[in-house]
């Protein structure tokens, strides 16, 4: 029987092995409903319904980045890895001097091209999936180390993502330049994120016990970040019964 991923590896190396089972296994990849998106498949009630359900999720990452931020030590040995997730959290909230919008105004703008107004979105309630899902990413986030639950985090595979969906939104949904900000943002964007993250991961997987709690945020990553999905989909099928 061969090694856990855990124990075989360590440092850059676990580094690497954590990233590539992220990027051959994370719903982003192998969920059905992402490669109908991309192909223009998804019907556009159901693309609509979604992006009502990942609004109030993209709201509560700069939440959860602060309480990553609040898990970083004061010492100095920790400065870089503050300044790493106080970068990601101004990203994702938005310049406070109102020099660059935060993530969740992008996509609001994005909803907007789809032809939902904002107002429909911010309005629209959540399903009790969503609710677990953004209930528990706080959670991991406020309880457990930064190093810990930036190894969960959706990085590197929501580059692949977003450079997948890009093309479709414009080809087959027909979303204006000017709505795709999130998308042409992310494409960029997160791969300094995904350098950050690799960072952190790579620098504190120092013992079994550490990289095994590694390995299981990322799992607890993919789960949420189905459940999101399929939540949608369940609602999507009562609605048509």
């Amino acid at each position: 029987m061969s090694e856990a991923p855990w124990d075989r590896f360590e440092g850059e190396a676990f580094r690497r092995e954590l990233t590539r089972y992220k990027m051959a296994n994370h719903p982003f990849k192998t969920h059905p409903f992402f490669a109908q998106l991309e192909q223009g498949k998804a019907p556009r009630p159901l693309v609509m319904r979604w992006v009502g359900q990942f609004y109030p999720w993209l709201a509560c990452v700069p939440l959860a980045m602060a309480e990553r931020f609040s898990r970083c030590s004061w010492e100095s040995k920790y400065d870089r890895f503050r300044t790493m997730i106080l970068d990601q959290l101004v990203e994702e909230a938005g310049d406070p001097k109102g020099k660059a919008p935060g993530h969740p105004e992008l996509w609001l703008r994005f909803c907007e091209g789809l032809g939902v107004p904002r107002a429909t979105i911010q309005a629209t309630p959540l399903l009790p999936s969503t609710l677990v899902a953004m209930d528990d990413f706080l959670y991991i986030n406020r309880e457990v180390p930064f190093y810990i639950s930036a190894a969960g985090s959706s990085e590197p595979p929501n580059v692949e993502l977003c450079q997948r969906l890009l093309p479709a939104f414009r080809t087959h949904y027909h979303v204006e330049e000017g709505h795709l900000e999130y998308y042409t943002l992310h494409v960029t964007a997160d791969e300094e994120h995904s350098r950050f993250v690799g960072e952190m991961v790579a620098a504190f997987a120092s013992t079994p016990e550490i990289r095994r709690e590694m390995w299981d945020a990322m799992l607890r990553g993919f789960g949420l970040h189905r459940l999101l999905v399929d939540g949608v989909l369940a609602a999507e099928n009562a609605a048509g019964n």
